[in-house]
Parts: C-alpha cells; structure tokens; sequence
C-alpha cells in the first residue's frame, strides 16, 4: 500500500475536503505540482485550475479551484482557496 497523507481543502464557506490521499497534481505559479505523502515541507500560491487528488482506495477525484495558498508540512497539507468546485468524472 501506497504512503499516504491528511489533505484538507477550505475554503471561507468552510472545509470541501478532508482525508487521506497518497497524491495530489495541483497547478503552481510556475506550472503543476505532485505531492506525495513524506514531502519535503513546501508552500506556494496557486493561480487557480485543476486540482486532482487520488485517494487512499485508489479512486480519483478532481476539483476546480480559485486562486489560494497550498502548503504541506509533516504529511499534512492544507489548500486554503477563494473557491472550489467538485468536479465528476468517470472512472
């Protein structure tokens, strides 16, 4: 089994995600990032786009967001963000 890690997704309405993954693909100011769990601690402004997520039983799930800060510490990360839209897809 894939290292996992907390991720949690809030944004001034409240939380829209929380729970363990083992990736994330998020945009970055100077292109995309993956963050898998055991990280080196990191943060950064996010522009705005997709953001994809791969959970603990393997399933996918994908979101829209607005501009905001991501920053992962200790397994733990945190995206803070204006706006965030879940976004289907099949699998």
């Amino acid at each position: 089994m894939s290292a996992l890690y907390q991720l949690k997704i809030i944004t001034p309405h409240g939380t829209v995600y929380e729970g363990e993954v083992i990736h994330a693909f998020l945009p970055a100011e100077d292109g995309f990032v993956g963050v898998l769990a055991n990280h080196a601690p990191y943060i950064t402004s996010i522009p705005g786009g997709r953001l994809g997520i791969r959970e603990k039983d393997g399933r996918e799930k994908h979101f829209q967001m607005g501009a905001g800060f991501f920053e992962t510490s200790r397994n733990r990360a945190v995206f803070l963000t204006q706006t965030c839209e879940t976004k289907e897809t099949a699998t």
